[in-house]
C-alpha cells in the first residue's frame, strides 16, 4: 500500500508541475504551487484508498504443540516409592567373637577342648534356660546332641558365651562342625535367623596331646604324725602340734602305653586356701612319688626325704602349675599302670609347736600330662 501511494504522489506532482508551470507573468510564489500540489495528491490518495476494499487477512490460529508426540503413549506420573522396613524376627543371633579355638586351630589327635562362642541376641525375644545349643551337621567331634544354655536371661541386645566340650578326631585332617540354637518350641535358629555357627580345627599328629587328671578323692587323704588318717588333704601342722602329710592318687589308665611323655606338671591352684603362715614357719612344700594304696598310718614319712619333684616355698608357686623333668620321667615309667601317687610334705619341720594350725588346705589338685603318639 505504501508503494502505491508513493508512485501516485510522484505522478501527480509531475502532472501538476507540467500544468501549472509559472510563466513570466505568474505572480504566485513557488512555495504556494508545491503546497497546492501536495494537498491535491493527498486528496487523491484518500479517494483511491476509499475505492479499494481492504485486503482480508484470514489468520489461522495454530494451537501450541502438545508435549507428547503423536502416537507416543501419554506419560503417567509415578508415585514416589517408599521402603518398607524388614521386620525383626523373634529369634536371631549375631556372631561377636570366638572366645576360644579360633578357626583353623591346630589340635593333636583325640585332644579334648572346649569351644566357646560369644553370640548376641539380635531378635526381639528373650533367651532363657529353656533355649538350647544343638549340633546341626558335619563333624560333631564327640560333642553333645544338645544342651541347655547356661544362663538365666539374655534380653535383646545382650551377649552370651556358649560353650561345648569337644574332642578332636583321631585322624589327621581339617574338620568343621556346625551348630544352631533352638527355642522352647523346637524351632531352630542361628546367625541372622537361619545360618549356623561353627567350630573349625586342623588335626596335626606332630602336636602333643594334653591330658588333665583330677585327683581320685576316694583314694587320697592325709596322715598325721600321730597316726591319724583323715579324708581331708591338709598339709602342714595342726593346733595339737602334729604334722600332716597329704597323699594324692591319680588314675592314668587313659594314658596310652605307646605315649611319649613330653611334659608333666602338678597344679595345686584349684580351690586351695592358706591357714596361718605355713611357708613362714615350716619352710618349703615338696612333692615326692610314693605308692600308698590303700592309705594308712604306715604311709606317714618320718625320715629325711630325698628326690623331691617340686619345691614350693611361697604362695606364688601354689598359684601356678609347676613343670618338672622328674615328673616326665616318673610318668613315662608308669605307663601301663592304672595309678600314680604322690606325697606332699614340709620336710624341714613337722610343726613349730605353737599350738596354731599352719596349713595349705588343698582343693582339687590336678596332674597335667603332655604326650605324643607314634
Amino acid at each position: 500500500m505504501k508503494s502505491i501511494r508513493f508512485v501516485l504522489a510522484i505522478l501527480f506532482i509531475v502532472a501538476l508541475a507540467g500544468c501549472n508551470l509559472p510563466n513570466s507573468e505568474a505572480t504566485s510564489p513557488p512555495e504556494t504551487v508545491f503546497t497546492l500540489a501536495a494537498q491535491t495528491v493527498d486528496a487523491e490518495l484518500t479517494r483511491v484508498a476509499q475505492t479499494q476494499a481492504p485486503p482480508t487477512v484470514s489468520a489461522t490460529l495454530t494451537p501450541f504443540p502438545s508435549s507428547t508426540a503423536a502416537g507416543a503413549p501419554t506419560p503417567t506420573r509415578t508415585a514416589a516409592q517408599t521402603s518398607t522396613p524388614t521386620p525383626i524376627p523373634c529369634n536371631a543371633a549375631g556372631f561377636v567373637s570366638d572366645v576360644t579355638i579360633p578357626d583353623g586351630t591346630a589340635m593333636a589327635p583325640n585332644q579334648t577342648f572346649t569351644k566357646t562362642w560369644r553370640l548376641k541376641n539380635i531378635g526381639t525375644c528373650t533367651w532363657n534356660s529353656a533355649y538350647q545349643v544343638v549340633f546341626d551337621h558335619d563333624k560333631a567331634m564327640s560333642g553333645p546332641a544338645s544342651q541347655p544354655l547356661t544362663t538365666g536371661i539374655v534380653a535383646p541386645g545382650e551377649t552370651l558365651d556358649i560353650s561345648v566340650n569337644l574332642k578332636a578326631p583321631p585322624a589327621v585332617g581339617s574338620y568343621k562342625g556346625y551348630w544352631m540354637l533352638r527355642d522352647p518350641n523346637d524351632v531352630l535358629f542361628g546367625l541372622r535367623g537361619d545360618e549356623p555357627f561353627w567350630v573349625s580345627i586342623v588335626v596335626d599328629s606332630t602336636l602333643p596331646l594334653t591330658l588333665t587328671l583330677d585327683y581320685v578323692a576316694a583314694e587320697s587323704g592325709s596322715v598325721r604324725s600321730n597316726g591319724v588318717v583323715k579324708n581331708d588333704i591338709y598339709v602342714g601342722d595342726t593346733t595339737d602340734n602334729t604334722g600332716s602329710q597329704v597323699f594324692l592318687s591319680f588314675d592314668i589308665s587313659s594314658l596310652p602305653t605307646t605315649a611319649t611323655i613330653e611334659e608333666g606338671a602338678m597344679d595345686l591352684s584349684q580351690g586351695y586356701t592358706l591357714v596361718g603362715a605355713p611357708f613362714g614357719v615350716l619352710s618349703c612344700l615338696e612333692v615326692y612319688q610314693q605308692d600308698f594304696i590303700p592309705l594308712d598310718a604306715g604311709d606317714f614319712f618320718s625320715g629325711a626325704p630325698t628326690g623331691a619333684f617340686i619345691v614350693r616355698c611361697d604362695q606364688t608357686t601354689i598359684d601356678h602349675a609347676v613343670v618338672d623333668n622328674d615328673f616326665e620321667t616318673a610318668l613315662q615309667a608308669a605307663l601301663g599302670s592304672t595309678r600314680i601317687q604322690f606325697r606332699l610334705q614340709f620336710p624341714d619341720k613337722l610343726t613349730n609347736s605353737d599350738g596354731v594350725a599352719d596349713q595349705v588346705r588343698l582343693g582339687t589338685p590336678r596332674l597335667i600330662i603332655k604326650y605324643t603318639l607314634p
